[in-house]
């Protein structure tokens, strides 16, 4: 049997085509092309994030009146579930069971903590703990175990807890952080050795540390104090692990011009500052996101003084080291930085602005670079071994959309697409011992890993 969160029961659609309809693809322009997808009135606002869910269609959550919302890239938008107090919403992942996950937690997690996931349909289900005395779980990090991860818990006073949520939802404890080790401060990610990462804030924000912690629940440290700056942490930084294997972070107000500087790390603690920003009024670098020319785009809030400054989003080549500016929200209309993006399956780039445009309560975005459409990855199988006939995933990135499976040359009768993660494949009659192949509209990926067919 393939695995899957029980909690929910396997539903496994071939593609999430659930809520809105998507347009067709275009050409992708030369120069910058902002489109701007909505913008928050009165209902909702201060968007936190926006994920794809099916190949154009996208859901999100907001801040102020919170509530998850869904939007396609032709700009359709529609409220699909209003939380019943005042909650912080975290960002939603894909599941291997073919539905999206989040959670919220009311201030302080002493209200409302609840678990949330939209079907196929584009239901809305939610699973509430007892925020009081438990807590409940915050940024979603999903496995190819099919089980999600999360820090739980955010009792004030108590401990983080990185957990496993069980088949029922409920938080298996696979590490607490002591007091001398900070706070989790960035959301979890998974690498590409199978082990999770993230980013530890240490003395109220005086210096950040990455750790590591395997899904047994073993913890290290890939690097430790590294300073933030005179400020602190007074706006929020990074940490992303790019495909050369390296980590890349911001820290918005680190620097000698406390304008903010984007640092490297290797997985065996080496560090070095890979840019430093000159000026607050263009710098405090935030969001840094991995796109697929293997450039790493980073988002600026700016310093706004005097009515000087603006917010960017930069392409840094971690080759180079040379950043080029990409495009300038010098329209408050379309909104500015804070934003956090994603790249979207049609190559753009599509994200969320907080507290701006026309009526400061943020909007919905895509910026066409002309970058190409992301080719799937495949970094895990599971089982590597089996017979004709079984169910094996196929863990990676940029999947949505996939086409055909083939077992060293035998096409799979039978696959389906759970997320931009997963693919699930039957093994075919006949298929021999050697690598899988798969194949989206944006390429052909072959596992360096070999299947045994037994």
């Amino acid at each position: 049997m393939r695995p899957h969160l029980s909690l929910l029961g396997s539903a496994f659609p071939s593609i999430l085509a659930l809520l809105l309809p998507a347009t067709g693809g275009s050409a992708q322009a030369q120069d910058p092309t902002f489109q701007l997808l909505y913008t928050f009135q009165q209902v909702g606002g201060t968007p936190v994030s926006i994920m794809e869910a099916s190949p154009g269609n996208f859901l999100g959550v907001t801040g102020t009146s919170p509530l998850v919302f869904a939007v396609s890239s032709a700009g359709s938008y529609k409220a699909l579930y209003n939380f019943p107090i005042s909650a912080s919403p975290f960002p939603m992942v894909s599941a291997l069971n073919g539905k999206i996950y989040g959670s919220a937690l009311s201030s302080g997690g002493t209200s409302l903590a609840e678990l949330f996931w939209v079907d196929p349909k584009g239901a809305v289900n939610t699973l509430q703990y007892n925020g009081a005395t438990q807590g409940g779980p915050s940024y979603l990090v999903e496995s190819p175990d099919s089980h999600l991860y999360t820090f739980f818990g955010t009792i004030p006073g108590s401990p983080a807890l990185f957990s496993r949520l069980g088949s029922d939802g409920q938080p298996v404890t696979l590490y607490s952080f002591p007091a001398g080790q900070g706070v989790p401060w960035t959301p979890p990610f998974l690498g590409h050795d199978g082990n999770f990462y993230g980013l530890a804030s240490i003395g109220n924000g005086a210096s950040v540390s990455v750790f590591r912690i395997t899904p047994a629940g073993s913890f290290s440290w890939v690097i430790q104090g590294v300073a933030t700056g005179k400020y602190g942490l007074a706006y929020i930084p990074d940490l992303i692990l790019a495909s050369n294997g390296k980590f890349y972070g911001t820290l918005p107000q680190g620097g000698s011009a406390n304008a903010g500087i984007m640092y490297e790390v290797s997985m065996d603690g080496t560090y070095h500052n890979v840019y430093e920003f000159s000026q607050p009024n263009t710098g405090i670098p935030e969001t840094l996101l991995e796109a697929s020319d293997g450039m790493i785009y980073v988002t600026t809030r700016g310093f706004f003084e005097q009515g000087q400054g603006y917010s960017s989003v930069l392409r840094f080549n971690p080759s180079t080291g040379k950043v080029t500016t990409m495009y300038e929200f010098t329209n408050a209309a379309n909104g500015e930085c804070e934003c956090r993006f994603i790249q979207a399956s049609d190559g753009k780039l599509y994200g969320v602005t907080a507290n701006a445009g026309t009526y400061q309560l943020g909007t919905i975005f895509s910026l066409d670079l002309g970058l190409p459409k992301p080719a799937p990855k495949i970094s895990y199988i599971g089982p590597s071994s089996g017979s004709a006939g079984d169910t094996i995933l196929l863990f990676g990135s940029s999947l949505f959309s996939t086409s055909a499976v083939s077992f060293n040359g035998t096409p799979a009768t039978t696959f389906e697409v759970a997320s931009s993660q997963g693919v699930w494949a039957n093994v075919p009659v006949g298929a021999t011992t050697g690598p899988i192949t798969l194949t989206t509209p944006a390429g052909t990926t072959t596992t360096a890993e070999i299947f045994t067919v037994q």
